[in-house]
């Protein structure tokens, strides 16, 4: 109903044929489907600007400071941290 929806409202680009392997188990002959889960992410922005400032107003120093470098590529484009997938898989995370 939605794609015919859309073919009246001319917003509809092209269809084609497609085809999709189902992933199936090797022991019960099942169709294997994705479990999709509530994921669960750390703001680390605010901590990585703290760590990078600390190095810059030289109240850290990273030794040998030729990793420095290193230090403000990884804080400077830091991302939201998954700990969800973490704890999927057993890691632990430091949590207070």
């Amino acid at each position: 109903q939605l794609w015919t929806e859309l073919e009246n409202l001319g917003l509809a680009y092209k269809t084609e044929e497609k085809s999709q392997r189902l992933p199936i188990s090797q022991r019960g002959g099942e169709v294997v489907e994705p479990m999709v889960s509530t994921r669960w992410f750390v703001k680390t922005e605010e901590m990585a600007n703290k760590a990078a400032d600390a190095v810059r107003q030289k109240n850290i120093r990273i030794v040998p400071n030729r990793f420095e470098k290193e230090w403000f590529y990884w804080l400077d484009n830091i991302e939201h941290w998954c700990v969800s997938r973490q704890l999927w898989w057993g890691h632990r995370i430091p949590a207070w």
